[in-house]
């Protein structure tokens, strides 16, 4: 590896085709050559990204993983790393978020784990919401950018090393179950808590409710589903764990503030 190219605020691989910077977050779309490679490279601040189309092969040290249409990725500063393999129509919707923000609301910056964990929710956690606002480029956008921007913090909470084992346990549980009709009891007994435990704690933990997570947890696999191009909303919404296609628009309109046709249309 030769000296990794260090990307300073704004500044990524591919070209941009719409930024928008205003105070401490910058957002933007790049769109990227077919079968390109990338130099090796890290950003000086945190960004998150969202896959809309294409994709890449990533490399990080020894460990090479695919991005696909639909996912949402976290990146911690500093983080040494090489796209590879670009795949044709490659387009990055791309939230980066300098410093000060941290410092002016007292937040920490997202840890390094949070680029590893397939446990999380970053689009349904707000970076779609963040993306509709991108889009919609008026007025309030920023405002509701910056909001939206802390809520994503929230959503995806760092798990200290002081809280209980079982906070760690259930994402995994979550994430293994979802499209299965547990009661409380049933997604108590899967950890070993009591279920009083865990009504209790989860929101607390979480910012938000059980079924609610879990509401995200299918729409956000219901979003490759949809960049696929390749399935009727109706099939999608059934693969994805929903009852039928009205209740699938309900809850996709709900947690991500768009229409799921208008998400395939960006």
């Amino acid at each position: 590896m030769n000296n990794p190219v260090a990307f300073s605020r704004g500044c990524y691989v591919g070209s941009k085709v719409k930024e928008h910077t205003i105070g401490h977050i910058t957002t933007s779309e790049t769109v990227f050559p077919e079968n390109f490679t990338s130099d090796w490279h890290y950003h000086i601040n945190p960004h998150f990204s969202h896959i809309l189309s294409g994709g890449s092969q990533e490399i990080r040290g020894r460990k090479a993983d695919h991005q696909i249409p639909g996912a949402g990725l976290y990146y911690y500063p500093g983080i040494v790393h090489q796209n590879v393999h670009y795949r044709p129509g490659t387009r990055i919707f791309n939230l980066e978020i300098a410093d000060s923000f941290f410092a002016t609301y007292n937040i920490s910056i997202p840890p390094e784990s949070l680029m590893y964990d397939s446990n999380t929710v970053l689009n349904t956690g707000g970076l779609l919401r963040i993306l509709k606002e991108h889009y919609y480029n008026d007025d309030c956008s920023i405002l509701s950018i910056e909001q939206l921007s802390i809520s994503l913090m929230d959503a995806n909470p760092v798990i200290e090393k002081h809280y209980p084992e079982w906070t760690r346990q259930i994402l995994n549980v979550m994430n293994d179950v979802w499209n299965e009709p547990l009661s409380l009891k049933e997604l108590a007994a899967q950890i070993g808590i009591h279920p009083v435990t865990l009504s209790k704690y989860f929101t607390k933990y979480f910012s938000c409710t059980l079924g609610e997570y879990f509401r995200k947890i299918k729409v956000d696999r219901a979003l490759a589903l949809i960049r696929s191009q390749k399935y009727s909303l109706t099939e999608i919404a059934y693969m994805s764990g929903f009852t039928d296609q009205a209740h699938f628009t309900k809850t996709f309109r709900q947690v991500t503030g768009m229409l799921p046709k208008e998400y395939r249309k960006i």
